[in-house]
């Protein structure tokens, strides 16, 4: 008969192989759990390092393409631009905080097109108003008597067309010598004063301001992310003054808008998608959305040389949402 003792020997005996197992076990199972997460890691690494090693063979193909694109476009130019615009003058206007790059690429081909450049416009940050200073200035600048933000905005759109719409205007038939002398209007002077406007003149251009001509005046509008002031402020306010009456020598441009997970979060219209989203200011105003390409180069040249001051040839080129063409057709099959 197996007495009480024999009962406590017995489950302390079992009690203790348990605990041994238990702990010889989990101590077995660590070590094996652990070597296997180092082989894991050790996998994961290698994948990072082979994946870090593809990423940065992408990244020099791509690099290479954008240097042959650019390559590409200078020869291009020299060749397929030239003699495009000869003698047209072509005023360039953009808002700081917009690439210089996009300007830079447009400024470029326009002279290789061989336009007569003269000169760019950056509206600056002051124009967005948001404090006093910058209300008092641009009352005194528009030689206005109100200090309303709203209503300079408004005076200021409609005295910036008023200035382009005469600069733009077809020149008429006159005699040689007849024509107005270049001049830099009283209206830029005193924005350019109160630092709402700043200049950049072409290379090897005479004096320190940009000259308006008396007539046949073009316009390439340059916009893009980052601007400083939002277009739908400032630009798009001008460009509806300066439609009213028909169609206009404008060209608005901008790079390839960025997909939505690489935007930044409701960032603002740039004009290009402003202007085609307006049914008025799509029929009056030409635009290229890909300026960052070869191609939107090329089309931002030729929807320049269809801007013809009094009869421009309106189109939307380029790959976004309202282009219908890549550039501008030939003449005569639009």
């Amino acid at each position: 008969m197996i007495n009480f003792r024999f009962h406590i020997v017995s489950l302390t005996a079992v009690l203790l192989a348990l605990g041994i197992g238990l702990v010889l076990g989990t101590t077995f199972l660590d070590d094996a759990l652990e070597e296997a997460l180092k082989d894991q890691l050790s996998g994961l690494e290698a994948s990072l390092d082979r994946a870090r090693q593809r990423n940065g063979d992408l990244q020099g193909q791509l690099d290479a393409f954008r240097d042959e694109a650019d390559e590409l476009e200078a020869q291009l130019g020299e060749r397929l631009y030239q003699g495009q615009l000869a003698g047209d003058p072509v005023l360039v206007i953009s808002t700081r905080g917009v690439d210089e790059e996009w300007v830079e690429a447009v400024t470029s081909s326009l002279t290789q097109a061989d336009a007569d450049l003269v000169g760019t416009w950056w509206l600056t940050d002051r124009l967005a108003l948001d404090d006093d200073a910058e209300v008092e200035d641009l009352s005194n600048a528009l030689e206005a008597s109100t200090d309303d933000a709203e209503r300079l905005e408004r005076s200021l759109a409609r005295q910036m067309a008023d200035v382009l719409f005469g600069a733009a205007d077809a020149p008429d038939e006159v005699q040689v010598g007849e024509a107005a002398a270049p001049a830099e209007p009283a209206l830029l002077s005193g924005l350019r004063e109160g630092g709402f406007v700043q200049y950049d003149l072409p290379e090897g251009a005479e004096g320190d301001v940009v000259e308006l001509p008396a007539s046949g005046l073009r316009i390439v509008l340059v916009d893009g992310p980052g601007a400083q002031v939002p277009a739908s402020q400032v630009l798009q306010p001008m460009l509806t003054e300066l439609t009213v009456e028909g169609p206009a020598p404008v060209v608005a441009v901008a790079p390839e808008e960025l997909p939505d997970d690489q935007a930044e979060e409701d960032p603002p219209p740039v004009l290009v998608r402003i202007i085609r989203d307006d049914d008025t200011l799509a029929e009056r105003l030409s635009t290229v959305d890909d300026i960052d390409r070869v191609s939107g180069r090329a089309a931002t040249v030729l929807a320049t040389v269809d801007a013809t001051p009094g009869s421009p040839i309106i189109g939307h080129y380029g790959t976004g949402d309202g282009a219908s063409r890549l550039v501008p057709p030939a003449a005569g099959d639009g």
